[in-house]
Parts: structure tokens; C-alpha cells; sequence
């Protein structure tokens, strides 16, 4: 018998999309739900009796979702799947320190293949999934109290292969995690000290996934953006002044940095992860008063960039590759 925690969960990038490569990493995820759905047509035809309904298989097509912890190695090559630029490790120094700087200025254009090796309730031989032409479209990092920062990244799937066998398993080499402790969030370049509990920062791309190529088998086209993206966030404070909301009365734009460190890996370089919306404007409602407890606020912002500044993820490890 097997059940989740014996899934596996491995991708590789494509060379062209929707061309399977044989997964080569396996991620440390938390879940995954890639559903993927078959529209039928069913024919309503008249002189063919009351229980006659021919019917055919059409168009096919995939979304959902991955989610995990982020990771302090190898989550450069998810990130990559967020733009279409190419980033390169820049050695630190001289350390073993490496950063890549991932500048969302283009929308997503990279896909994977990705298999999930599904465990059966019956049985402990593990059944692959395999996706292909799976592209993100959009990310949220989020934290909270006795956590660490996480992730969720939606994703498009193109065709669902249940032919392959499953790829030789790898363990994701040794990692660790971006605890609670290491966070921080700075708003116009000064320290937030007021953020009581949780919060997130959210990229978002809406890429067409309704586009079927005529003769394809039903499958879509490769996914383009059809409208601009989004960067948006928001954390609990504590009502202590009208410092949140004069952001909000005062039309405030400043740059948002999230900034997750964890352990030294040589001299002043951490393992980091550094995520910056810029030109933020503050959304936050005024904050009431609900119960006889402590009254806090929801901070909102979002990215409204007049001089097309786009989001950059900054994230230095020990990875001299994606």
C-alpha cells in the first residue's frame, strides 16, 4: 500500500513546448492538484430516439496548482518558469555564495514537463502522471506564525501522458527552510516593525488557456499573456496609529521588499530570498472595531508602476545552476 508522502514529484524543462523531456529533478512539494479535463460533445439529434446521444471527445486541457516551502537550493529553476529572460548564478565574492536575480520584465514563456508519481491505495508500485507543456502562470509567497515561507504557483497544462514509465528517482539534494524568524518586510525602503502574523505577495499573469488549435488533438496553443499582470500584497497589523491608512489618504508609492534570510553561507552572504514589488499603492480600509480584543488592520498594496517597473526576485544560494 502506499499514500501521499510516497508521491514524487519530478520535471525538466522543455526544448518546445508540450514535448516531453524525462524528468530529471524531483521537488520537495507540499501538494500538487494538476487536474486535467476532457470536454465532450454530446449530440442532440433529433430521429434518433429519446436515448439517442452520440458523443465525442473535443478539446482538452489542464490547470492547478503546486505548492511546497521554499526551499534555500534549488528553487531557482521554478522561479525561472516565471519569466522568459535567461539568469545566470553570479558567484558572491569568491564564496560559495550565488545569486540570481529573476526580473519578471517578461511574461512567462518556459515550460516543463513535469510527472507525478501518483500512489495507489492497493498497491506500493507508484503510477506516473506525466504533464507536459506545463507553464506557470503566477506565484504567491506567503508566511505565518510557527511557519515558513511557502509557496503556490498556478500552473496551465497542455496533454496528460499515461503512456511513460516512471523516471529513475533522485532525492532532492539537502536543503533547508526560510523560517519565520528570517522575515521581514521594508516599505519605502524602512522596516515594517508592525506586522503581527501573516502575509503574502502575489504575482499573477493571465495567459490564455482557451485557445485550441484546429486538428491538434484538441490541445491548446502555447499560452501568451492577454492582459497586463499583477503584484499585490497585504499583512496584519496592529492598530497603533493612522500610519497605514495616511499610506492610503496620502496616494504613498514606495517599493514593497519582502526578505526571508537563513543561515550564513560565507562572510555577509545568507541564503536569501528577496522578492520586490515596486511603485506600491496602499489599499488598506479603516480598521473597526469587532470585538472587545486588540484591533488590527489588513495592509494592502499593489504593484501601479507609472515607469513599467517590473517585480524582481533576488535568491542567493549555494546553486551554481539553475
Amino acid at each position: 500500500m502506499a499514500s501521499g508522502f510516497d508521491a514524487r514529484i519530478g520535471i525538466a524543462r522543455e526544448t518546445t513546448y508540450g514535448t516531453r523531456v524525462a524528468p530529471s529533478r524531483f521537488l520537495p512539494l507540499t501538494a500538487e492538484d494538476l487536474g486535467f479535463e476532457y470536454s465532450r460533445y454530446f449530440s442532440p439529434a433529433i430521429g434518433t430516439g429519446m436515448w439517442g446521444r452520440a458523443s465525442v471527445l473535443t478539446t482538452a486541457v489542464g490547470s492547478g496548482s503546486i505548492s511546497g516551502d521554499v526551499p534555500t537550493t534549488g528553487f531557482g529553476y521554478l522561479l525561472d518558469g516565471l519569466h522568459g529572460n535567461t539568469v545566470t548564478p553570479t558567484q558572491l565574492g569568491g564564496t560559495a555564495a550565488y545569486e540570481q536575480v529573476h526580473s519578471l520584465s517578461t511574461p512567462p514563456s518556459k515550460s516543463y514537463t513535469v510527472q507525478v508519481q501518483t500512489p495507489p491505495v492497493t498497491s506500493a508500485t507508484l503510477v506516473p502522471h506525466d504533464m507536459l507543456g506545463v507553464m506557470l502562470s503566477g506565484a504567491t509567497f506567503s508566511w505565518s506564525p510557527g511557519g515558513v515561507l511557502s509557496f503556490e504557483m498556478p500552473a496551465i497544462v497542455r496533454e496528460l501522458d499515461l503512456s511513460q514509465a516512471n523516471a529513475a528517482y533522485s532525492a532532492p539534494a539537502g536543503y533547508s527552510l526560510f523560517s519565520f524568524q528570517g522575515g521581514r518586510v521594508e516599505i519605502g525602503g524602512v522596516l515594517e516593525g508592525n506586522i503581527i502574523g501573516d502575509g503574502s505577495l502575489e504575482i499573477g499573469y493571465s495567459l490564455r488557456d482557451d485557445a485550441f488549435s484546429l486538428g491538434s488533438a484538441g490541445r491548446i496553443a502555447k499560452p501568451v499573456l492577454t492582459d497586463k499582470p499583477s503584484a499585490s500584497g497585504s499583512f496584519t497589523a496592529d492598530f497603533n496609529d493612522n500610519t497605514n491608512l495616511n499610506r492610503v489618504v496620502d496616494n504613498t508609492i514606495a517599493d514593497v521588499v519582502l526578505r526571508f534570510e537563513g543561515a550564513t553561507i560565507a562572510g555577509v552572504n545568507k541564503f536569501t530570498f528577496e522578492l520586490t514589488i515596486p511603485d506600491c499603492v496602499f489599499t488598506s480600509d479603516r480598521p473597526t472595531v469587532s470585538d472587545p480584543g486588540p484591533v488590527q488592520q489588513t495592509v494592502r498594496f499593489e504593484s501601479a508602476s507609472s515607469t513599467n517597473r517590473p517585480p524582481v526576485i533576488r535568491y542567493v544560494s549555494t546553486d551554481t545552476l539553475l
